[in-house]
């Protein structure tokens, strides 16, 4: 059974956004013990965040799933969430050289990605579950959406105080685990480009981009969202105050109406 407020966030974000998958919930855990005791997960043995991503947002209560830094098949993911310190070869970028030219490329992208695990091992285990079904508390919000639908939650982020999101790089690599892995350290939202393996192995669509919200402030950008309905509610309306005009042929002449 959920929390209520997590129950009432979630419904609230579906419906200013005609969100068609459920918003996620993030949790790390220092111990796996205690990840292994929360009522109703399904351990995983063999599986990636944005694996456990789908699952959730797709499949609803058959999506709360916990796995364990052995359980991670993904290397970005591990040592994005801390599940492990970030081993020398991911370190110096040998991952990345399907993906850049030479070492140095390579190298420089892979500074580029945040990682907890550079930092050392943090948690031993992680849950995701749908926001409204949440068993515990979150660390983190994640929700996958069309630009549009990203440009309302950018509004509501804007509202109160007229901030900006700041300082994001986008990478295109390791999106979710490292969305969420600089929220846990202190960014209050983050928006970016699902990677790879979000395509692959979280089957994300291609107009989708992924949005990951502290819970700190999820109440008042949900609030923020409410407040510009009355001029930018999701789905934007268009402006229709013009004339309409056909190519001549196609219009009915005069003579066709006397």
């Amino acid at each position: 059974m959920g929390d209520a407020l997590l129950e009432a966030w979630a419904r609230e974000f579906r419906s200013e956004l005609n969100l068609g998958t459920c918003p996620i919930g993030v949790r790390l855990f220092e111990k796996a013990s205690e990840a292994m005791e929360v009522p109703g997960v399904k351990v995983l043995r063999s599986t990636a965040t944005c694996h456990m991503a789908a699952l959730a947002r797709h499949h609803c209560a058959d999506g709360i799933t916990v796995t364990t830094a052995q359980g991670m098949k993904c290397l970005w993911g591990s040592a994005c969430l801390g599940l492990m310190q970030t081993p020398e070869r991911l370190a110096r970028g040998d991952l990345n050289l399907a993906f850049t030219r030479d070492e140095d490329a390579a190298h420089h992208l892979q500074d580029n990605i945040f990682m907890l695990g550079n930092e050392g091992r943090m948690y031993s285990a992680v849950l995701l579950a749908p926001l409204d079904l949440m068993p515990v508390q979150p660390d983190a919000i994640v929700a996958y959406m069309t630009p549009g639908q990203s440009l309302k939650v950018l509004l509501g982020y804007e509202y109160r105080e007229g901030r900006v999101l700041k300082g994001t790089t986008l990478t295109g690599q390791s999106t979710i685990c490292s969305a969420i892995a600089r929220v846990m350290n202190g960014e209050d939202m983050v928006l970016d480009i699902p990677c790879v393996g979000d395509r692959t192995w979280g089957l994300v669509p291609d107009q989708e981009l992924v949005v990951v919200i502290s819970p700190e402030i999820f109440g008042e950008v949900l609030e923020g969202m409410k407040a510009t309905d009355k001029f930018a509610s999701h789905p934007f309306r268009p402006f229709l105050d013009w004339s309409v005009i056909f190519p001549p042929d196609m219009e009915p002449r005069q003579k066709e109406l006397d």
